[in-house]
């Protein structure tokens, strides 16, 4: 039995006999470590993503596009903000509410329109956080 063990591991690229089973055993360990992690980040609860997807600015007031990738249950909660050429903020909205997906699907779009003070530059997700875990 050890015959067959020994010209398994006898992997002369890396390193014979002597190298290749812990070589072999530390890879094996990585890609179950990292296997283990991935999965435990996509079941977190509290996992939030979000990504705008389009804009549209006129004199008066911002539209903005966007998704939120969170879990399905979870409810969350999201500032929309425009700004000028100036970087100055001249409209905000956060009182956006992502609720419960009904389709169970993890990602969702939203579209907001936010009036503003004077013409926007850019609108943007200022910020988006779970505020109840499903």
């Amino acid at each position: 039995m050890s015959g067959i063990l020994r010209r398994w591991f006898d992997i002369p690229w890396l390193g014979g006999i002597r190298v290749a089973p812990w070589f072999l055993l530390a890879a094996v360990t990585i890609v179950t470590v990292a296997a283990v992690g991935a999965g435990w980040v996509q079941s977190r609860p509290g996992r939030l993503n979000y990504g705008t997807r389009a804009y549209r600015i006129s004199a008066t007031q911002a539209q903005l596009t966007f998704d939120v990738e969170k879990s399905p249950n979870a409810v969350a909660q999201c500032t929309v903000r425009a700004r000028s050429r100036d970087d100055q903020v001249v409209g905000r909205r956060t009182d956006i509410v992502v609720g419960p997906a009904t389709n169970g699907q993890r990602v969702m779009t939203l579209t907001v329109t936010l009036p503003t003070s004077q013409e926007a530059n850019v609108v943007e997700v200022e910020d988006c956080q779970i505020i109840r875990t499903g």
